[in-house]
């Protein structure tokens, strides 16, 4: 026989995160190939130890020279039930609107660790895998969840006012000979002027151009800066390894030779075009929004062991201390909650929290031109005191592509889980049934042995009118009411509800042989009680 040996990484939790967690080459000594496994692979593998094959009074032995030293143990942000959670909502909604491929990650607002990420392309119609890692390394035009990142510059930079109206009219707009369109251009509806708190919530392209122009126009590189100032151009280490320009925004300047700026590129960089940002950036920067402006780097590598002890912990990475002024931050907040309450994404609305977000759909480009639809929603939540960002990203559904009903309602699903999961009720906000018993059940059977329980139990009920010693025992709410039990001679009595003890005296008393099943109090008697005796007939008591 040759034995040939095999080496492979048992995941515990299956399929969940899979490319995140990575995976190891078939030849264990070429290591993680990609994820976790990959970046940490040099921790993950220990060092190879030597031994020898000597021959040892007549028998081969082996001879360890050089020990193996065991790798270390990594623990993840992740939590299981969440990711279990935004792998089920991702999925059934790709499915249902047979989308190419989507992505979901959540993380906690105060400490930047990832709860659930999912990335899943698809294989064949109705089936979908992990594959890319899209969350970090999807380059696409972000869209409509960019505009927060334009009214935050302009707020910060003093040149707006939510109050500020702008000329939309029937929703087109030419700016240098290029049309911008709001999104109900075809409908012919004149809206005359929009607040930037209105065009925020209802996803005005034209109120973001008309923003940006007033702030901007005549100096388009202190847009840009305010952008780079806030962090969304940072280069920053992912721990799932990328490769290339990959995993960092791409935002262009008013110098750039290689790309040069044109004169409508600061009108379309204002509603998510003409860049490319990562979903994670997203994330990042509505986190800082729900973190009062501070902006931690999203992270997933919490923890390292060695022979089980703690050698390392892993904090969040502040990326920016303040994005922008807690004034501007709460008037965008505002704003992100009438997006939910008025704007477009009224259908992500939850009865139980408050959300606070945005939505977006953007055309994605293609050999010169668009091909298809990124639709995503980016927000956090209890809006009111946050606790998780959340960001969901959809690339190329079928039908007429909608942030807020494809991308916000995944995130709808994924919100409200997670928090029911984690809601936890105060004693003094639990109601009172009062549809249940109050009170615990007694047996019947002997009145005697009744009152020695109840009095244990600190109960004092009412005796039976007359002095009887078996009774049946009735409860509600409030009272237990004992009731006599009559036995007649030659007649079966009456045993349901008693226990094991006192069912057997009475009847066997009465020239019964009794077979039991089960166990608790009598469920059911095979003779029904008032038949007529027969000396050692057998009767069968069910108890439950």
């Amino acid at each position: 026989m040759i034995a040939e040996e095999k080496n492979s990484r048992k995941k515990p939790f299956g399929s969940l995160a899979t490319r995140t967690v990575g995976s190891i080459y078939k030849d264990i000594s070429k290591g993680g190939a990609s994820g976790l496994e990959l970046k940490f692979d040099s921790l993950l593998k220990g060092v190879p130890g030597v031994k020898n094959r000597q021959k040892i009074q007549g028998k081969w032995m082996d001879v360890v020279e050089i020990p193996a030293e065991d790798g270390y143990d990594i623990v993840t942000t992740l939590d299981a039930d969440i990711q279990d959670i935004s792998e089920r909502a991702l999925r059934n909604k790709l499915i249902d609107i047979d989308a190419e491929s989507g992505c979901a990650v959540i993380m906690e607002v105060k400490t930047g660790e990832i709860k659930g990420i999912v990335n899943l392309d698809r294989i064949r119609k109705g089936v979908y895998a992990e594959g890319n890692p899209n969350v970090f390394s999807y380059m696409n035009e972000p869209g409509s969840t960019f505009k927060a990142v334009t009214v935050l510059a302009a707020l910060e930079d003093g040149a707006i006012q939510p109050t500020d109206s702008f000329h939309v009219g029937t929703g087109l707009y030419t700016h240098n000979r290029r049309v911008v369109r709001d999104h109900y251009w075809t409908r012919g509806e004149d809206r005359g002027y929009l607040t930037v708190k209105e065009g925020i919530e209802v996803s005005s392209n034209i109120v973001m151009t008309k923003i940006a122009l007033k702030a901007y126009e005549n100096n388009p590189e202190k847009f840009t800066q305010r952008i780079e100032k806030m962090g969304l151009t940072k280069s920053l280490q992912w721990d799932v390894p990328l490769r290339g320009i990959e995993g960092t925004s791409q935002i262009r300047h008013p110098d750039d030779k290689a790309n040069p700026w044109s004169k409508t590129t600061l009108a379309w960089m204002s509603f998510g075009y003409e860049s490319q940002v990562p979903p994670i950036y997203l994330l990042m920067f509505y986190n800082a929004l729900a973190n009062k402006g501070k902006m931690l780097k999203p992270f997933i590598a919490k923890e390292f062991y060695k022979d089980g002890k703690l050698i390392k912990k892993i904090d969040a990475e502040v990326v920016n201390p303040s994005v922008a002024s807690q004034e501007s931050i709460d008037i965008l907040h505002d704003m992100l909650l009438g997006v939910i309450e008025r704007g477009t994404a009224k259908v992500v609305k939850s009865d139980y929290f408050p959300i606070a977000g945005k939505t977006g759909t953007a055309q994605i480009a293609s050999g010169g031109g668009y091909s298809g639809h990124f639709v995503s929603f980016c927000g956090y939540f209890p809006a009111d005191d946050p606790k998780y960002t959340c960001f969901v990203g959809i690339r190329k559904p079928k039908g007429i592509p909608s942030g807020g009903g494809m991308a916000g309602m995944v995130f709808k699903n994924i919100a409200e889980q997670t928090y029911v999961r984690n809601t936890r009720l105060e004693a003094k906000d639990c109601r009172i049934d009062s549809t249940l018993t109050k009170l615990p059940t007694i047996k019947n059977g002997l009145w005697d042995k009744n009152q020695m329980v109840l009095k244990e139990l600190g109960y004092a009920p009412k005796a039976p009118e007359k002095n009887v010693d078996w009774v049946q025992i009735k409860n509600d709410s409030t009272d237990y009411h004992p009731e006599t039990l009559t036995l007649v001679d030659n007649l079966v009595p009456n045993v349901y509800g008693m226990g094991v003890r006192d069912a057997l005296y009475l009847l066997e008393k009465s020239g019964l042989r009794v077979n039991i099943t089960g166990s608790g109090k009598v469920y059911s008697q095979s003779f029904g009680a008032g038949k007529k005796i027969v000396k050692g007939t057998t009767i069968s008591l069910v108890l439950r």
